[in-house]
């Protein structure tokens, strides 16, 4: 088996790890807020990450490296862990697994713009009909209330927290860049996810129901969807995600990621019995569509 092969075997299984861990994480927040869920699942990533560095020979203090480099993935830590997956957290509660999963598809054309705007990164007209396609495809999904649980409000907010992470991200993502571009992926993953967890603890000093949040993380019986969650999406899956980008090409892994919304879609509605109407299937397809030519073209 080629090192290609192999590296889109790990693509296609983060994806479908990250899947699962979304609907875990959705089952999590039933008993964890969405600042507390980053919190824990943060740390433990944090924590599995450090001898996973030692087992790859990547060391804790690249030569490489300057402070400005630390400064910068401390900023991208902490905007791309601590506001981007708490916001994203909060719309998964809002909006159920499915619909987060079509609106998440918005990360993909916030990063092109952000290149365009930051590193000049040229647009095609053909990258540009696949962002509007993702834009129509959430438009889609969520114009029509999908069932009487969720009110017209939550909606509104769980798309503005939806889209606003994945904004957020691609900003992380453009920031980090320069630095990944000359040290370890790994190292710099670490790095960033310390800086998220310092920051969501700095925001758990200033909530009023700190107590309530640190009593719920310390309750064994929470961690049943939250450990499992945190192993597999933030861990396992970020560890194939950097196998993958490193065997195969970058647009292959990225395709084969992009696949997650899929796999979330379908697994919201066999697990957590969301509802998968036709319109939902449609906004998935155009969705992960116009994800797949902006990769490509």
């Amino acid at each position: 088996m080629t090192p290609d092969i192999v590296g889109k075997i790990f693509a296609l299984s983060c994806a479908l790890l990250w899947a699962f861990a979304v609907i875990l994480f959705k089952k999590s927040g039933e008993s964890i807020s969405p600042l507390g869920l980053n919190l824990f699942k943060s740390t433990v990533a944090a924590l599995l990450f450090i001898p996973l560095l030692i087992i790859m020979g990547s060391p804790f203090i690249p030569a490489e490296v300057t402070a400005g480099d630390f400064l910068i993935l401390i900023i991208s830590g902490f905007i791309g862990i601590s506001l981007s997956d708490l916001l994203f957290f909060k719309a998964l509660n809002m909006l159920g697994a499915g619909l987060t999963a079509i609106v998440d598809c918005f990360y993909i054309p916030s990063v092109l713009i952000l290149s365009y705007i930051f590193l000049g990164t040229p647009i095609s007209l053909v990258e540009i009909t696949g962002g509007i396609m993702v834009i129509v495809a959430i438009l889609i999904a969520t114009l029509k209330i999908p069932d009487g649980k969720k009110s017209e409000k939550n909606i509104a907010l769980g798309i503005f927290y939806g889209t606003t992470a994945m904004f957020i991200m691609g900003i992380s993502i453009i920031l980090m860049k320069p630095v990944l571009d000359k040290t370890s992926i790994l190292w710099v993953s670490e790095v960033r996810i310390i800086a998220g967890v310092i920051g969501l603890f700095l925001f758990l000093a200033f909530q009023r129901d700190r107590k309530t949040i640190v009593r719920s993380l310390l309750t064994v019986r929470n961690w049943k969807y939250a450990m499992p969650g945190s192993i597999l999406g933030n861990f396992i899956a970020m560890a194939l995600w950097v196998a993958a980008f490193k065997l195969t090409s970058v647009n292959s892994a990225a395709i084969l990621n992009q696949l997650n919304t899929i796999f979330i879609v379908i697994m919201a509605s066999l697990i957590l019995k969301e509802k998968f109407t036709i319109r939902r299937f449609a906004a998935t397809i155009l969705g992960f569509i116009g994800s797949i030519i902006i990769l490509i073209f």
